[in-house]
């Protein structure tokens, strides 16, 4: 074959090379992109417009050496031709659609890509000219197939790099230049080489009717080629939108997630994460966890950290205690607030000891002060403790148990902690058995009073009585050690707190009106009714309301109460411009003794009976002791000592011109056999009377 080129058509073919080129490079994105239910029709349309592209490529490039002859093509060659080309495309987009991996691979993709390729391309010549394979050169053939598969190898490794690469619009025109390129010069340099032996076609007696053939194919497929690239544009970005609006919508769910499981005072992981973090222990799948143990912690009366610190001081408290927890709890542990001043932490195959270490390092840790502002709080805390011992325990049984655990403990002294077990399964039962009768008591009238006598030692007379509460239960024998935290706890204390201030007041009124000597009355006050910022008006009406001068009646509080002692001096001097005396009880037992009473004038200092009960044995307990009744004189307070049963302890104390209480004078008794009592120390006046059983 000796033939020219046409100039004018060379070009056109570069320029249908690099758009079918542009054109596999968008669909390659495009196909990559789309789901791979939607993969089969995409990679059908773009085989069909890029195989028409490549055929086109192959027939202006024949067209380019034919333009000034005559011949007449075979349609059913160009058929098979325009097959050849679309699964040539087919195969390529297929490849392409996936990442490219191994050299392996590459080298199988370019054979095949090189076979339907090169097979396309013979049958577009057969089916424009007279081409036979007799008439080509076996060895220029195979060495041409060679050539387009090396040349498809390194397309292949030459779109692997373009991978690597962000994808701009810029960079992948050059790249369809590149590519268009490449694939012009392989079909010049095969043409004009390969077919050397190939009879020429009559010369055309019309002239160059084959540029204009050449230009309308050209436009045809242009067309076909920029509405698919338009189509595959607009869908990409609908689908980069929609990408977009699913990243969004991601990031807004994990969001809400972070915020649906995260506390937003202290930003730890909150009550809803925990739970869905204690199933995850629980049901693993893999059993690499045996065991989870829950921790429950609470602080011990916070309610007097937030009346002291206010709202915000207490939630900066929260935070500093959380850090510190944070810090010597175990790295794979991780604390939750499940509300309030309420904390949780789960520990997997943990044994017994191990948590025991762990909550006595807790509560050490949490005896350091906590510096708020210009104050330094010391907050102590309780834990009650739960283990998956059975395995159809669920996460809300854990916690339940826990909860448990957490509520014995702070009934039994709190600052410790319990483990759960079906003991104190029963003891909490009992509680709330106490606790929903108390809630009737005053009701049904199962409250009464009783009166225990203060002696003065030093002459024998009855000056006071201390009043008792009893409780007549339908339960059985309660004892006040047993009920009366619990009232604190369920709110019922106020009440009954202020009907024992009542009943007081109205016997103390009864003994006045009898004409008996006059004397006074100490009534115990627990912390709750000491924290009602309304107790001192309580007070006040209730005297009212009774009729009772103040000096007559006596508020027992105990020295913890003078923790804060900011907060409780105002409600002091709120007491003390009533009229009524203070008095302290146990003290000398803990807390900060001196820095209650040297700003705040009490009327009585009471000691406790533990002292007493060992100043007969012991030197330094009752140096204690003697420290403690000339405090209370220096500071010119009544001391009263309680707890005096024996006639040893009564002459011991009697030196001392203190006033006495104890079962030695007489127990606790209703105000009847009370009064008799009264009544045999008014007959003796002596002093050293012991009451006979009356009772």
């Amino acid at each position: 074959m000796s033939t020219v080129p046409h100039i004018s058509l060379i070009s056109l073919t570069f320029v249908v090379s690099v758009a079918t080129s542009y054109t596999v490079l968008i669909l390659i994105e495009y196909v990559r992109k789309r789901k791979p239910a939607d993969n089969i029709r995409q990679t059908l349309i773009g085989a069909i417009t890029l195989g028409s592209g490549l055929l086109a490529m192959h027939l202006i490039g024949i067209l380019t050496f034919m333009a000034e002859y005559q011949f007449t093509p075979r349609y059913w060659l160009l058929g098979l031709a325009f097959i050849s080309a679309c699964l040539s495309v087919a195969l390529l987009l297929r490849i392409l659609g996936k990442p490219l991996v191994g050299r392996r691979t590459l080298w199988l993709n370019a054979l095949f890509t090189g076979f339907f390729g090169k097979a396309a391309y013979f049958l577009t010549v057969s089916g424009m000219l007279d081409v036979r394979f007799a008439s080509i050169s076996p060895l220029y053939y195979l060495l041409s197939v060679m050539i387009v598969v090396a040349v498809c190898f390194f397309g292949y490794r030459f779109i692997q790099q373009m991978e690597l690469k962000p994808q701009t619009e810029t960079r992948r025109i050059t790249n369809a230049f590149i590519i268009g390129a490449v694939l012009t010069l392989l079909h010049y340099t095969s043409m004009n080489t390969f077919y050397t032996d190939a009879a020429l076609p009559a010369p055309a007696s019309e002239g160059m009717w084959a540029v204009n053939i050449a230009v309308a194919v050209a436009a045809v497929v242009a067309l076909l080629l920029v509405s698919s690239i338009n189509l595959a544009k607009v869908d990409m970005r609908a689908m980069n939108t929609e990408t977009k609006l699913l990243s969004q919508v991601r990031e807004s769910e994990k969001r809400f997630r972070t915020l649906a499981y995260t506390d937003q005072l202290t930003g730890m992981p909150n009550r809803h994460w925990f739970f869905f973090h204690l199933r995850e222990l629980m049901t693993s799948e893999q059993k690499e966890v045996q065991s989870v143990t829950v921790v429950l912690l609470d602080f011990d009366d916070f309610k007097s950290i937030n009346e002291l610190l206010g709202h915000d001081g207490a939630d900066q408290f929260l935070k500093l205690v959380v850090g510190r927890l944070d810090n010597v709890l175990p790295k794979d542990v991780q604390l939750a607030r499940l509300g309030g001043d309420e904390f949780v932490f789960a520990i997997p195959d943990a044994s017994t000891a191990q948590v025991e270490k762990l909550c006595k390092v807790i509560l050490a840790e949490m005896q350091q002060p906590v510096a708020v502002g210009a104050r330094r709080i010391t907050a102590s805390l309780s834990m009650g403790i739960s283990c998956q011992q059975q395995v159809e325990l669920t996460e809300e049984d854990l916690i339940k148990q826990a909860d448990v655990a957490l509520f014995m403990a702070k009934s039994r002294g709190k600052e410790n902690f319990e483990f759960f077990s079906t003991e104190l399964l029963d003891g909490s039962i009992r509680k709330q058995e106490i606790a929903a009768a108390l809630q009737q008591a005053l009701l049904h009238g199962e409250f009464s009073v009783h009166y225990q006598p203060q002696v003065e030692l030093s002459s024998g007379r009855i000056i006071g009585f201390e009043a008792l509460l009893r409780w007549n239960s339908a339960l059985g024998a309660v004892s006040p050690s047993e009920f009366i935290p619990i009232a604190e706890e369920c709110g019922a204390i106020h009440s009954i707190g202020e009907w024992v201030l009542r009943e007081a007041c109205l016997q103390l009124k009864s003994w006045r009106e009898q004409g008996r000597p006059d004397i006074r009355v100490s009534v115990n006050v627990s912390a709750k009714q000491f924290r009602d910022p309304e107790f001192a008006q309580k007070v006040e009406r209730i005297l009212v309301e009774t009729k009772v001068p103040p000096k007559f009646v006596e508020i027992e509080i105990t020295e913890s109460l003078m923790l804060d002692i900011g907060a409780a001096a105002e409600l002091l001097q709120e007491l003390k411009a009533i009229g009524v005396n203070l008095a302290i009880d146990d003290f000398g037992t803990g807390y900060s003794s001196l820095n209650a009473v040297k700003n705040i004038q009490v009327d009585t200092l009471k000691i406790d009976k533990s002292l007493v009960d060992e100043v007969l044995g012991s030197d330094r307990s009752m140096a204690i002791l003697t420290t403690i009744i000339e405090l209370g004189r220096n500071l010119g307070a009544e001391v009263v000592v309680e707890g005096l049963e024996t006639i040893d302890q009564v002459a011991l104390m009697r030196q001392y011109e203190v006033i006495g209480q104890g079962y030695y004078f007489s127990r606790p008794l209703p105000a009847d056999k009370a009064t008799r009592v009264w009544d045999k120390y008014l007959e003796q006046p002596n002093g050293m009377f012991r009451a006979p059983i009356l009772y």
